[in-house]
């Protein structure tokens, strides 16, 4: 979307898709990997995932801020939904070159399986295309859920 302002012209990059999956694993389980902030770097190529500070519940709950580490500053984002076991959303609060960036994961019963379904809304602060935009959210989100799908389904496999 373009906009003016103060007579200067300024773009406004958008990404905002849905992305879904199909998951063998019961909901809870789903769930509680979604919300394991402190062990995503066991599930992704992140070289570390922490909690700034817990939440509520504690600790993974609403208010807590995680903090990703891949390459470049760390990424910090705060929950703002945690709805056990069916929603889990959150912010970006810095790290990444956005004006916002949020994100709601909806899960549910799909018969022994669970649906999963992630909405991305995310504006640039860097004047790239919006498809080039969409397309590197995309990756960066794509890359944490094939992360969840993997450790959700080893976890419903060995029973823990």
């Amino acid at each position: 979307m373009k906009r003016f302002r103060w007579g200067t012209y300024r773009m406004r990059v958008v990404a905002s898709f849905t992305l879904r999956a199909s998951i063998a694993a019961p909901v809870e389980g789903v769930f509680d990997v979604l919300a394991d902030h402190r062990g995503y770097a066991n599930m992704t190529a992140l070289r570390s995932s922490t909690l700034e500070r817990e939440g509520e519940p504690a600790p993974n709950g609403v208010g807590a801020i995680r903090v990703l580490r891949l390459v470049g500053p760390p990424i910090r984002e705060q929950v703002t939904a945690f709805e056990r076991p069916y929603v889990f959303a959150y912010k970006m609060l810095s790290g990444a070159p956005v004006r916002t960036h949020s994100a709601t994961v909806e899960l549910a019963l799909q018969g022994t399986r669970t649906a999963l379904t992630w909405r991305v809304d995310s504006i640039s602060r860097i004047p790239v295309p919006d498809a080039v935009w969409s397309a590197l959210v995309q990756l960066a989100i794509n890359h944490l859920l094939k992360g969840v799908v993997k450790e959700a389904e080893r976890r419903a496999r060995v029973g823990s």
